[in-house]
């Protein structure tokens, strides 16, 4: 009787297996992976792990093994034998072979053009004065005569003091127009032919806090700074649609190979809209993309017409419209960034910001109102003051707008007094760990040793509850998740030992997080993502490098896998 009950529980059991409702099987599975899924509790304000956190004996321990995914979504996660009943003759399996998985990277702050524009053009990284001329004269011999030179990556601070001869290579190619953009963004140069084509004199005047340089006779030095590049930029011939197409899609391309699963691009205008537009309703976008529209006067006819549509409200769509740019003062390289004090090393002067920078507080306010995110440039100290006061002001009268993370971009500098109102205004501090590297030592000579305490300060903001995430502002920066994080943890350059100011470094997990799902908490879509857990997207980061237990250098030399965004590889390598 006994064996007779032992072989009904064993039939029993053998016909529930093969009866299993189709609906449990996965559509994919993944296993022997080593995950992370930080669905535990944030740390401490001063970087130490929570108690819940898969942190023992001073090291780090995957807390899953395996991920199912089923139409798209996380079904399940834990290890290689609970996955088992979640495979059916249908399931994919991916074999992870020990990769190591993370949330989908967020990349919070670039200019998604700029890469594949930036691969078309002729790079001028790490050039010297006359090698700018030469390249660039090199290049007029190759062409037809009458075609525009496009060229970028000179270092606005780098030249700050010192420019290329204009003059010279104006001489040398009388017969090609030619435009030099800046690496960060916040400046051009140009011969005297794209000068006269762009209708740029000595009695053209500077709007939006920008600079036309000249030398002492007033002769045109043919250097524009902060916004005044526009002046130039703008006269550039335009590209047809597919050729945009053709260089987000680079560029979508470049940051899938970076483990991005997300990217916000700041400082959409009427042509990368239109780009998005097209792939989105042709379903070709590869990744998700938060269009922050540029908040400017030139842009105002797209600025219109959002304020006339109001935010998208499907948080699935992977063209996201929610959020706008605006911008508050100038770079700290070319001595915009806005200062209650004079410049270190250049007395008189305190940069510009507000109304003359091109923020008009009364489009901002237009935009606020319709129910947008706002993210605001701030560099200098009492242009992240002039921030501060203007959120304030504004949610005296509007309380409920603070519940949209509202940003600041960069915060670069900020007052000792300031700190504490980013977590009291419930602002996300938007920051950039490659900048704290790679603009020293010049910064220190910008600002002195004392306002520099108050610079790319991110543990004095997490130590005021302010929520801060990283990226790279790209192409300013490497948009390289390892090289963000070693910059971040370290606070030193590539090929360097000196540490600068390390007592604002960020942990590993901190770093991680910045990069994840405190960018997803910016966006409120944590509901949605930024953690490896049942019901949330299935965008994931394959690596192969343990980032929280590695040592920088090793992070640094790591590489990435696989991406995964909606549940397909979208990159593979």
């Amino acid at each position: 009787m006994k064996k007779l009950f032992i072989s009904f529980i064993i039939i029993s059991t053998f016909f529930s297996c093969q009866n299993e409702p189709k609906e449990v099987f996965s559509d994919l599975v993944i296993t022997n992976a080593n995950v992370y899924t930080l669905s535990w509790n944030n740390p401490s304000l001063d970087g130490i792990p929570a108690e819940n956190a898969p942190f023992k004996n001073n090291k780090w321990q995957f807390d899953a093994q395996a991920i199912a995914i089923k139409n798209r979504i996380i079904q399940f996660v834990g290890s290689n034998d609970a996955i088992k009943k979640y495979i059916g003759d249908t399931t994919k399996v991916i074999d992870a072979k020990q990769a190591v998985i993370i949330p989908g990277l967020i990349e919070s702050h670039g200019h998604l053009q700029e890469l594949g524009e930036k691969k078309e053009s002729i790079n001028l990284e790490g050039l010297n004065k006359k090698e700018i001329v030469e390249i660039v004269y090199k290049r007029s011999l190759e062409i037809p005569k009458g075609e525009w030179i496009i060229a970028s990556g000179w270092d606005e601070a780098v030249f700050a003091n010192d420019y290329p001869d204009m003059i010279e290579l104006s001489n040398k190619t009388p017969n090609h127009p030619i435009a030099l953009i800046g690496l960060r963004g916040f400046g051009a140069m140009g011969n005297k032919l794209a000068f006269e084509k762009a209708r740029i004199t000595t009695n053209t005047e500077a709007t939006d806090g920008g600079e036309i340089l000249k030398d002492a006779k007033g002769s045109l030095q043919y250097v524009l700074l902060n916004h005044a590049k526009n002046l130039l930029v703008d006269k550039i011939p335009k590209q047809t649609l597919e050729q945009r197409i053709r260089i987000m899609k680079y560029g979508f391309n470049e940051l899938l190979k970076l483990g991005f699963t997300t990217t916000h691009h700041a400082g959409v205008v009427k042509e990368h809209m239109e780009v998005y537009e097209d792939l989105h309703q042709k379903e070709k976008l590869p990744m998700r993309v938060h269009a922050f529209i540029a908040a400017r006067k030139h842009n105002i006819e797209l600025v219109n017409e959002w304020i006339e549509k109001g935010p998208t409200t499907d948080d699935t769509s992977f063209l996201q419209v929610k959020a706008f740019k605006a911008y508050y003062d100038g770079s700290l390289g070319s001595r915009g960034a806005e200062f209650l004090e004079d410049y270190s090393d250049k007395k008189g002067h305190t940069g510009v910001g507000g109304e003359a920078y091109g923020f008009h507080a009364d489009m901002i306010t237009k935009v606020m109102d319709k129910g947008f995110q706002i993210a605001i440039h701030a560099i200098g100290d009492k242009g992240n003051r002039d921030v501060l006061d203007f959120y304030e002001n504004y949610f005296k009268t509007n309380p409920t707008s603070k519940e949209l993370r509202h940003r600041v971009e960069h915060a670069q500098i900020v007052h000792p007094d300031d700190f504490s109102r980013f977590s009291q205004l419930n602002l996300v501090a938007s920051m950039e760990p490659a900048h704290a590297v790679e603009d020293v030592p010049w910064a220190i000579d910008r600002v002195g040793e004392e306002r520099m305490k108050g610079a790319y300060a991110w543990r004095t903001l997490r130590k005021h509850n302010t929520t801060v995430i990283f990226n790279s502002d790209f192409t300013g920066s490497d948009p390289s998740f390892f090289y963000g994080m070693h910059s971040a943890m370290t606070k030193k350059k590539r090929s360097e030992e000196k540490q600068w100011y390390p007592e604002q470094a960020f942990t590993a997990e901190e770093s991680l997080r910045a990069y994840t799902i405190w960018a997803v908490y910016a966006s409120k879509q944590e509901h949605l993502t930024g953690t490896i857990e049942k019901g949330k997207w299935a965008d994931l980061t394959f690596m192969d490098v343990d980032v929280l237990n590695a040592n920088p250098k090793e992070i640094l030399n790591g590489a990435i896998l696989k991406t995964m965004v909606n549940g397909d590889i979208a990159y593979e390598k």
